[in-house]
C-alpha cells in the first residue's frame, strides 16, 4: 500500500512538475519571509509569568520589613486569580516580593491586576516607607549587554564623575531602543548633597535637629502665590525656592532668631559628597561603573544588541580622554555561535549530497533536486516551529542542526530510489 501512494506520488508530481516547482518557489518565499519575522533568542521562555514587587524603607531592620511591609503586600496579592506561588525577601531596608502566576496567564493582565492591589495596601505602610514599585518587564535571561566604565591610572576624572556621566548621558539613550526594558547601573560613587550637623553649633544657636532636618528638606522647592490681576493681565504669583547650586542649599533659612536668621551653613557643614556604598564594582581589578542592559520578552536579541550597540558607538567620543570602556558580557555571541553551526551544517550537507549524486549517480538533475530539497526541508520545519509558537533559539537551533543530518540521509536515499525506478520503466 505504501508503495502503491509513493508510486503515484512521484507519477502526480512529475506529471504536474510545473505546479510542483511554482509550490516550492512560493513555500521557499514564505519561508524566507516568515523567518525574519520570527524573534531571536538564546533559550526559549521557560518561567512562567511573575511580577516583581520592590519596596524600600531606609532605616528599617529586616524583622521590621517583613512585618510592616512584606506580610501586609503578600496578603494583598494571594487572592489574586491564577496565583501559584508568592515569595519574599525581607532585607535591611528593602522588600521584594515574586508573585508567580499560571503558566498560561497574560503578564500584562497580571500586573494590572497586581498594580491595583498594591493601591489598597499602600495606606498600610509606614510613612518611612517609598510607595511600592513593580520591576519592568524582562526576559527571564534579559541581560543582553553589559559594559565597564574605568578610569586610566593617570585620569583626572573621578568615580562620581563617571557614574553620573553614565547615568546622565547614557541611561536615558539606551532606553530610548526599542525592546530595551531596563538600564542597571552600579559601582562608582553616587553623587550626595549632605548636610553634617555641628552638635556644638545647634546648642549655641538654640536650633534643634527637627529645624534643620525641616529646612534641608524644603530647600528646594517652589511655592504657589496664587494671581495678580490688573491692567487686562494675569500674572502667576510664585515663590522661587528651587536649588541650583550647594551654595543655594547653604543659604537655607533655618529659623530667625531676634530679626536674624540663621542659615544651614551656620550649624552644618554642606557640601558634595558620596553616598553610603551598598556594594561595588569593580573590572581587572580596577574600580568600574558597570551598566548592565535588559531586554522585553519575546523580541529580536540581535537587533535589540545592534541598535544599542550603534548608540554605545555614537556616544563614546563624548566621554572624556581617560575613561576606558569595555565590553564584558554579549548574549547575542551565543545566538551568532548557534547560527553559524547550522550554517555550517547545511553547507557540509550540500557538499556531501553534490560529492554523492556526481560521482555515484552521475545526474546533475539529482543533485540540483536534492540540493533544493534540503533548504527547503528546513524552511518548512521553521515554518512549522512558527505555527505551533515556538521560536528560534540555541535549544531550536540545535535540534535542526541534528535534523539537518537526517535529511540529507533521506534526500540521498529517496532521491537514488526514485532515479533507480525512473531508470527500470525507461
Amino acid at each position: 500500500m505504501f508503495n502503491s501512494i509513493l508510486n503515484q506520488t512521484l507519477k502526480t508530481s512529475i506529471a504536474q512538475r510545473w505546479i510542483i516547482v511554482i509550490a516550492a518557489i512560493l513555500v521557499t518565499v514564505w519561508g524566507l519571509f516568515t523567518v525574519t519575522q520570527m524573534p531571536l533568542d538564546v533559550f526559549p521562555e521557560f518561567a512562567p509569568p511573575q511580577v516583581d514587587i520592590q519596596t524600600e524603607a531606609t532605616g528599617l531592620a529586616p524583622e521590621e520589613v517583613e512585618s510592616q511591609i512584606t506580610v501586609p503586600i503578600e496578603s494583598a496579592v494571594n487572592g489574586l486569580p491564577g496565583v501559584t506561588t508568592v515569595r519574599s525577601s525581607s532585607k535591611v531596608g528593602l522588600s521584594m516580593v515574586q508573585v508567580v502566576f499560571d503558566q498560561n496567564a497574560d503578564i500584562y493582565k497580571a500586573r494590572q491586576s497586581v498594580t491595583e492591589r498594591l493601591q489598597q495596601v499602600t495606606n498600610q505602610l509606614p510613612e518611612s516607607a517609598h510607595p511600592p514599585e513593580i520591576s519592568p518587564l524582562v526576559s527571564p535571561l534579559g541581560t543582553i549587554l553589559q559594559y565597564a566604565f574605568t578610569v586610566n591610572s593617570q585620569g583626572k576624572t573621578s568615580m562620581m564623575d563617571l557614574r553620573r556621566l553614565v547615568e546622565v548621558t547614557l541611561s536615558n539613550q539606551i532606553l530610548s531602543v526599542p525592546g530595551v526594558s531596563q538600564v542597571t547601573v552600579y559601582g562608582g560613587d553616587e553623587r550626595q548633597e549632605q548636610v553634617l550637623v555641628d552638635p556644638e553649633k545647634l546648642r549655641f544657636l538654640n536650633v534643634s535637629l527637627t529645624e534643620v532636618t525641616d529646612a534641608a528638606r524644603n530647600a528646594s522647592s517652589n511655592a504657589p502665590g496664587g494671581f495678580l490681576i490688573g491692567g487686562g493681565q494675569e500674572l502667576l504669583v510664585r515663590g522661587i525656592g528651587q536649588m541650583q547650586s550647594i551654595e543655594d542649599l547653604q543659604q537655607s533659612v533655618v529659623k530667625v532668631e531676634n530679626g536674624i536668621p540663621i542659615l544651614l551653613q551656620d550649624v552644618a557643614e554642606v557640601k558634595t559628597g558620596t553616598a553610603l556604598k551598598r556594594g561595588d564594582a569593580s573590572f581587572n581589578g580596577k574600580p568600574a561603573v558597570v551598566m548592565m542592559i535588559n531586554k522585553q520578552p519575546d523580541v529580536d536579541t540581535p537587533t535589540v544588541t545592534k541598535a544599542v550597540e550603534t548608540i554605545m558607538a555614537s556616544l563614546q567620543p563624548t566621554f572624556p580622554a581617560d575613561v576606558q570602556i569595555a565590553r564584558t558580557f554579549r548574549q547575542s555571541n551565543f545566538i551568532d555561535s548557534a547560527i553559524r553551526n547550522v550554517s555550517g551544517s547545511l553547507v557540509q550537507g550540500i557538499i556531501i549530497v553534490s560529492i554523492i549524486m556526481l560521482v555515484f549517480l552521475m545526474n546533475w538533475r539529482t543533485a540540483a533536486i536534492s540540493l533544493s530539497a534540503i533548504p527547503m526541508s528546513l524552511l518548512i520545519g521553521l515554518l512549522l516551529m512558527k505555527a505551533f509558537g515556538l521560536g528560534i533559539n540555541t535549544m531550536t537551533l540545535g535540534g535542526l542542526v541534528v535534523a539537518i543530518g537526517s535529511v540529507v540521509d533521506d534526500a540521498i536515499v529517496d532521491m537514488e530510489n526514485c532515479y533507480r525506478g525512473l531508470r527500470s520503466r525507461s
